[in-house]
C-alpha cells in the first residue's frame, strides 16, 4: 500500500477500515474478531470490534487501516487469475441499449475497472470498445459487472484476452 492515509480524516479512516472488513470473504471476517478477542460469540465479537474502532486513537486507526489495506490488496491479487496494470484509457461502454464513455482505471487480461458513477448491478452485461496506448487497433470485448464500489465497477471479461 502506498498511501498511509495521513491526508484522510479520522472519520474517513474508520470508514475505510469498516469497508475493508466488509470486503473480506466471510471466513476471514469471522476469524478477525477471534484474533482480537477470545471466547466471545460472533455477535459479541462484531460489537467489540465496532467499539474498538470507534475508540482507537488516531495513530492506531491509521496503522490498522494500512494493515487492512495491505491485506485487502494481497487477497485481491491472490484471488485474481490475471495481474492488473494501472491505466487511464477511454472506453465506449454499451449496456441495456445505452452507449456512454468512461475511463478504465486498471486492466488485465481478465477484466477492467471502470471509473463511473452510473447505476449498475452485479451480473449486468456490458460491452466495451477501447484501444491500448501501444496499439492502434480497437478492442471490442464483452463481460459482466463483477464488483461495484464507490469509484466504479469491476468488469470480468466473458473470455480472457491476451492484452498484456
Amino acid at each position: 500500500m502506498t498511501d498511509t492515509g495521513n491526508e484522510l480524516s479520522v472519520h474517513e479512516v474508520k470508514s475505510r477500515i469498516l469497508q475493508n472488513i466488509n470486503d473480506m470473504p466471510e471466513i476471514d471476517r469471522q476469524r478477525l474478531p477471534s484474533i482480537l478477542f477470545d471466547n466471545q460469540s460472533e455477535a459479541e465479537n462484531k460489537k467489540l470490534l465496532s467499539i474498538i474502532i470507534a475508540v482507537l486513537p488516531e495513530p492506531n486507526l491509521r496503522k490498522l487501516w494500512a494493515q487492512l489495506e495491505d491485506w485487502h490488496t494481497f487477497r485481491l491479487t491472490e484471488m485474481r487469475g490475471h495481474p492488473r496494470r494501472p491505466s487511464f484509457i477511454s472506453a465506449e461502454c454499451l449496456t441495456k441499449g445505452i452507449l456512454f464513455s468512461e475511463f478504465i482505471k486498471d486492466i488485465s487480461n481478465g477484466g477492467v475497472f471502470i471509473q463511473t458513477d452510473g447505476n449498475f448491478f452485479i451480473g449486468q452485461q456490458i460491452s466495451l470498445t477501447f484501444s491500448l496506448p501501444h496499439t492502434k487497433k480497437d478492442i471490442a470485448v464483452s463481460g459482466e459487472v463483477a464488483r461495484i464500489d464507490s469509484d466504479g465497477i469491476g468488469v470480468k471479461f466473458n473470455e480472457p484476452l491476451n492484452l498484456l
